[in-house]
C-alpha cells in the first residue's frame, strides 16, 4: 500500500496576504481623525464654524471608540469575523466621503467613520490570531505599528494635502483612496473565508469578560497606558511652550517626533513580548520610561526637555503595542480575545476621553502644569500597577451558561 502524498506547502504569497490585507485596514485607522485638528482653523474658515465648536471633531473618535467598542464581537458572531472587519472599513470609508457634504457631513461623516474604526480596531487582533494562531504577534506587531504610522501620517500630511487639494475638506477626502484600495483587499479576503461557526462561547456579552480579575487587569492596563498617550498628545507642545520655553514649531515637531516612535516600538515588542510567559519586565521598562519623562517635564523642564519628551514618547510607544499583547496572550480562544479587546478598547478610550480634560482643567484651575504633572505621574504608577497584574502567566476565566464547553486551549 502506498503510503500518502505529503501536503503541498502553501506559496509565500498565500501565507503574507492575510497579513497585507489586515496591515492595509490598521493603515486607515488613524489618518482620517488625526488629520482634523493640524486644519481645524483652515475648517473653521470654510465651514464658517468656530473652532471651539469643530474642536469636538477630535473629541468625538475617543467617544465613539468607547462606545462601539463593546458592540464588534456581537457583528462578528453574527456575520463572521472577517466579514465585520469588512462592514467596518466599509463604514469608514462611507464616513470619509460624506465629510465633504459640508458642516453636517463633517459631523455626520465624523462620527460613521470612528464608529466604523472602533469595530476594526477591536476585530483586527482576533482576525490576526484566525489567520496565524500561535505565530500572530510578528502580524499584531506590523498591524499596531501601522496604527501608530497612521497617526504620523494624517497629522504630517494634514497641511500639505490640503494646500495639494485646494482646500481642507478636500484635503481630508484624499484618504478616501487608501481606505478603498482596504476595502478591496479585506474584501477579497473575506470573500475567501468561510462564515464562521460561531460556538456558544463567543456569543457571551462582552461584559461578562471582565468578571474575570485578569481581563480587569488587561482592561485597566489598556485604559490607563491610553490615557497617558492622548494626555501627551493633547497637551506636551503646552507643555514645553510654557514650561520649557520652546516656541510652537519646535514643541510640535518634538511631539511628532516623540509620537513617531510607536511605529519601530509595535514591530518588536509584541514578538518579543509574547515569547515570554509572563511580561513584568516589558511592564516595569514602559512605566519606567513614562515616569523618567513626566518627572523630567516636573523637576527640570528646562534642562533636558527633548531627553523627557523622547523618553515620555518611548514609554507610551512601547506600552500601547504591550496592551494589545496581553490581549493576545491572556485570553484563550479567538472570541475571547474578541471579546476581551472590545472590552479594554471600551473602557480604555472612554477614560482616554476623560483623562485630557482633566489635565487640562487642572492647568486652568492652577495657573500651571505642576499639578496635572503629578496626576500623571500618580496615574503612570497606577498604570504599572494594573500591568503587573495583567503580566503573570494566566488566562482569563469567564463564566459561562449552562451546559456550554469550555473554551479550547489557546492556539
Amino acid at each position: 500500500m502506498s503510503s500518502p502524498a505529503p501536503e503541498r506547502r502553501r506559496p509565500w504569497w498565500v501565507l503574507i496576504a492575510p497579513a497585507v490585507a489586515l496591515v492595509l485596514v490598521a493603515l486607515c485607522l488613524r489618518a482620517p481623525f488625526a488629520a482634523v485638528g493640524p486644519v481645524l482653523g483652515d475648517l473653521s474658515d470654510e465651514l464658517t464654524v468656530s473652532t471651539t465648536a469643530l474642536a469636538v471633531l477630535t473629541a468625538l473618535p475617543l467617544v465613539c471608540f468607547g462606545l462601539v467598542s463593546p458592540a464588534a464581537p456581537a457583528l462578528a458572531a453574527r456575520i463572521g469575523l472577517h466579514r465585520a472587519v469588512l462592514a467596518g472599513t466599509v463604514l469608514l470609508a462611507v464616513g470619509v466621503a460624506l465629510r465633504l457634504a459640508g458642516t453636517w457631513g463633517m459631523f455626520a461623516g465624523t462620527v460613521l467613520l470612528t464608529s466604523g474604526i472602533a469595530v476594526a480596531n477591536v476585530l483586527v487582533p482576533a482576525a490576526v490570531r484566525a489567520e496565524y494562531g500561535r505565530r500572530s504577534a510578528p502580524v499584531l506587531g506590523a498591524t499596531t505599528a501601522s496604527m501608530a504610522l497612521s497617526a504620523s501620517l494624517g497629522a504630517g500630511l494634514a497641511q500639505p494635502l490640503a494646500a495639494a487639494a485646494g482646500s481642507a475638506v478636500a484635503g481630508l477626502a484624499v484618504w478616501l483612496v487608501p481606505v478603498l484600495l482596504a476595502v478591496v483587499c479585506i474584501g477579497l479576503l473575506a470573500g475567501r473565508r468561510p462564515v464562521e461557526r460561531v460556538p456558544a462561547s463567543a456569543r457571551l456579552p462582552v461584559a461578562a469578560v471582565l468578571r474575570d480579575r485578569v481581563a480587569l487587569a488587561v482592561t485597566a492596563f489598556f485604559g490607563l497606558q491610553s490615557l497617558s498617550f492622548y494626555a501627551m498628545l493633547t497637551w506636551l507642545p503646552n507643555i514645553l511652550e510654557d514650561d520649557a520655553g520652546m516656541s510652537a514649531a519646535a514643541a510640535g515637531g518634538l511631539l511628532a517626533l516623540a509620537a513617531a516612535l510607536g511605529s519601530p516600538c509595535a514591530l518588536f515588542v509584541p514578538p518579543l513580548a509574547a515569547r515570554r510567559a509572563g511580561q513584568a519586565g516589558w511592564v516595569l521598562g514602559a512605566g519606567s520610561l513614562q515616569l523618567s519623562g513626566v518627572a523630567g517635564l516636573l523637576v527640570a523642564p528646562g534642562a533636558a526637555p527633548v531627553l523627557w519628551s523622547l523618553l515620555y514618547g518611548l514609554g507610551t510607544g512601547v506600552a500601547f503595542p504591550l496592551a494589545m499583547t496581553l490581549v493576545l496572550v491572556r485570553t484563550r480562544d479567538v472570541g475571547q480575545t474578541g471579546r476581551l479587546s472590545a472590552a479594554a478598547q471600551s473602557v480604555g478610550y472612554l477614560l482616554a476621553a476623560t483623562g485630557p480634560l482633566a489635565v487640562g482643567l487642572l492647568h486652568d484651575a492652577t495657573g500651571g502644569w505642576r499639578t496635572s504633572l503629578v496626576l500623571l505621574l500618580v496615574l503612570v504608577a497606577l498604570q504599572v500597577c494594573a500591568g503587573l497584574a495583567a503580566a503573570r502567566p494566566r488566562l482569563v476565566t469567564e463564566t459561562r451558561a449552562e451546559g456550554s464547553q469550555p473554551s479550547p486551549a489557546r492556539s
